[in-house]
């Protein structure tokens, strides 16, 4: 991505203006970011919207002497523009709260982390005319299908060049591309007048990747598979969870515990549990940023520090070392970042995020989960999440079937769980060698031994 603008001059202005205020100013960051964008959205299986854009501005964090922080940002590169900024965020600083918990923000780094994949050319480079082709695919599929009578989707790509630079003589520049196509499909039962939905979606770096007609596939595809939902009695019964319900029923929820700052204010149900077992030792997951061509990947977080692939569980083990840090954290804490500071954009301070969240596969085919259960649920959807303090879950099955004798059955209506986690994590007894990757997750299916279903079958 080019620019007019030089953001190197820009920077070395900011920091120019910074220095009459030295006498307050522990340290403080410049962060750039130049955004490209193309969107399409489809409703009732129809082009709705087409949109063209880029979005750039810079932010400044100035940390006083006594840890308070200021925070500015503006959307407009210009000396002008920053020199009100970098006021306004002293301003910020000098009236701002003591914090003895923050040390400084990054040193520079000798070295950074190859990863291959990230930017794409073509993606830069793409027209609406072309983008359609995308969408004009997932209209068609719609158009064919019998029980299809709606569809909502969405194509977007989006180029990105960010640019940190602090008063430690931390400096790093790089570019990203990015590129999503979702489906949300409603289908009807003619006959019985039932209605159901499906929904898919990929997200990739490398725009021939993208792949329309998977996705509008797999959307219709679960959207039959839910139709016709039938009540149930309740029991207790083994559950397999698909990748979409292992990542909604087990990384999500892991992703926020294990995030450093709820830790550290002890809101999270693994508090106390590091270096302990909370699951069955089909549990190993890592969060890696190094992977080529993924999503989750980057060379550095969102303050600078080069990404990592750390392991967080390992074979149910809760590791020692297994939290995600940005700067803060970690200096609160006495040890190194872990390389997971992430923002929203320039305009947001740096929080905690994850890379690529992937739980690790097994060794069976997912078909051999199924083989000696008489009677269970196979859970793909639940809207609802679990107490993330205490890891009690009691949730509505969205989209869920009925498991009998081996073979998927008719689909659940009104149809709950109740567990609590860490019992659930202990209750997993294998997974599958096959996996699905989406967004930043990735995951096998699980299957999991005598969980509480809820039914509403009298």
């Amino acid at each position: 991505m080019e620019h007019e603008v030089d953001i190197y001059q820009l920077a070395t202005h900011g920091f120019n203006t910074l220095k009459k205020h030295e006498s307050s100013l522990k340290c403080a960051e410049f962060f750039f970011g130049l955004n490209e964008y193309l969107n399409i959205e489809i409703e009732e299986n129809s082009i709705k919207n087409s949109e063209i854009g880029s979005d750039e501005g810079v932010s400044i964090r100035a940390i006083g002497r006594n840890g308070s922080l200021g925070f500015s940002f503006t959307n407009r590169l210009n000396k002008r523009s920053i020199d009100q900024m970098v006021d306004n965020s002293i301003k910020m600083m000098q009236s701002g709260t003591q914090d003895s918990d923050f040390i400084n923000l990054p040193q520079p780094f000798n070295s950074y982390p190859k990863v291959n994949d990230l930017y794409d050319n073509n993606i830069q480079s793409l027209k609406i005319e072309d983008s359609i082709d995308y969408v004009k695919e997932l209209i068609r599929i719609c158009d064919k299908d019998d029980l299809a009578i709606s569809q909502s989707a969405n194509f977007t790509a989006s180029t990105s060049r960010n640019i940190i630079l602090n008063t430690n003589k931390l400096e790093v520049d790089n570019k990203e591309s990015f590129c999503s196509i979702s489906s949300n499909v409603i289908v009807k039962d003619k006959i019985k007048g039932h209605t159901s939905f499906g929904f898919d979606f990929q997200s990739e770096r490398i725009l021939k990747k993208i792949n329309p007609m998977s996705v509008i596939s797999t959307a219709l595809y679960k959207a039959k598979q839910n139709l016709n939902r039938t009540k149930i009695k309740s029991m207790r019964a083994p559950i397999i969870l698909t990748p979409n319900g292992v990542i909604s029923l087990i990384l999500k929820p892991i992703a926020s515990a294990i995030n450093a700052e709820s830790f550290q204010h002890k809101r999270t149900f693994l508090v106390d549990k590091r270096n302990e077992m909370i699951g069955s030792d089909q549990i190993s997951i890592s969060d890696n940023a190094l992977i080529d061509g993924a999503v989750g990947s980057a060379i550095f977080d969102a303050e600078g520090v080069p990404c990592q692939n750390k392991k967080i569980i390992e074979n149910g083990k809760f590791l020692d070392r297994g939290l995600l840090h940005n700067s803060y954290t970690a200096g609160k804490e006495g040890i190194e970042s872990s390389g997971n500071a992430s923002r929203h954009s320039y305009a947001s301070i740096p929080s905690i995020g994850i890379s690529n969240f992937i739980l690790s596969p097994g060794k069976i085919a997912k078909t051999a989960l199924f083989d000696d259960i008489k009677k269970g649920i196979l859970l793909e959807y639940t809207g609802d999440r679990p107490n993330l303090s205490t890891g009690d879950f009691s949730g509505l099955i969205l989209h869920g079937n009925i498991i009998e004798n081996g073979e998927i059955g008719p689909a659940l209506n009104e149809t709950m769980i109740g567990t609590n986690l860490l019992e659930l994590f202990k209750k997993i007894d294998n997974k599958s060698s096959e996996f699905e990757t989406f967004g930043s997750y990735q995951a096998p299916y699980l299957r999991i031994d005598d969980i509480q279903i809820i039914g509403s079958q009298t």
